[in-house]
């Protein structure tokens, strides 16, 4: 089923009425909207403030980009806010600007199960996407840009995975997070390929952060540590929030470090990682470590 504003909003409006940016209509038209059900949005800035979502959909905005969901007021939990057992995906989708008495106002507030971003951006939010779901539900994000994200307390992130079977980035970027790091994940799996990590002028934390464990796949994906940043630490593997270590596996990635120093995997627990092909360009007074002092040697198998 195929929910086309621009059909439905004619009907609904005087044939002088403007569509783009009408918030109320696009929120009617998801609150209303079927299982299974496609709803087109034309370009235009909408206001749209906790907007729950109980059915599965998909949110399509307009192919040149200028599709632009951002809440004026301040949110509860964030711009939309998918509930539980349902699945959402949004494509060709600006998120701006959310913000929440907690410091955690988020694009996309996921209390659902699966979760799929395409081509989307998240700017300027306090989190570009925070997600509390389903424990067996998926996250996939392809082709995405997150940028300045974070309050800047370190509390707040790019994107942040509190517990799913699989975070799975592909193709994207993450640019100048504000303190936070810009992907923590504590899913089952967590699989990150083709995506750049770029500290910017963010002071971002760890690229990555795993600190649940499971099984961490990062290929070719290229790290850019500023001189400034928050953490040491590119990517963080460790069990401070249970879990298990189940395979960290580095290969092909590049790593431009200004950092004075640092590590490139900080491993605390007892697994030997993979990690082979993987080039480091040191641009500060001191060389990146692979790992960290006393973390079992990485094998290139």
């Amino acid at each position: 089923m195929r929910l086309c504003i621009l059909a439905i909003a004619l009907a609904a409006l005087p044939a002088s009425g403007a569509l783009a940016g009408d918030s109320a209509w696009l929120a009617e038209a998801i609150a209303s909207a079927k299982s299974g059900a496609v709803i087109d949005i034309p370009a235009g800035d909408y206001d749209l403030t906790d907007q729950k979502i109980y059915k599965s959909v998909t949110l399509k905005g307009s192919a040149d980009g200028k599709t632009v969901f951002r809440s004026a007021a301040v949110t509860e939990k964030g711009i939309l806010v998918p509930l539980a057992g349902v699945d959402l995906r949004v494509e060709n989708i600006t998120f701006s600007a959310a913000k929440s008495w907690d410091r955690n106002g988020a694009g996309i507030r996921h209390e659902g199960r699966n979760l799929t971003i395409v081509n989307c951006r998240f700017v300027g939010n306090e989190d570009g996407v925070l997600s509390t779901g389903d424990k067996n539900g998926e996250i996939v994000i392809d082709r995405t840009l997150f940028r300045e994200n974070g309050f800047g307390d370190g509390q707040s992130h790019g994107v942040y995975v509190d517990g799913a079977a699989l975070v799975d980035v592909r193709d994207s970027k993450f640019v100048s997070t504000r303190i936070g790091h810009h992907l923590k994940s504590l899913s089952k799996k967590t699989v990150v390929r083709g995506t750049t990590f770029d500290d910017g002028h963010g002071r971002g934390s760890y690229a990555i952060d795993a600190s649940r464990g499971g099984e961490l796949i990062a290929e070719g994906n290229v790290f850019i540590q500023a001189s400034d940043a928050e953490n040491w630490t590119i990517v963080n593997y460790d069990l401070t929030r249970g879990g298990s270590a189940d395979g960290v596996t580095m290969a092909d990635n590049k790593v431009i470090n200004r950092f004075q120093g640092g590590v490139f995997l900080r491993n605390d627990t007892k697994l030997h990682p993979v990690m082979r092909a993987n080039t480091i360009e040191n641009l500060g007074r001191k060389a990146l470590a692979l790992t960290n002092p006393g973390s079992p040697a990485p094998r290139d198998f």
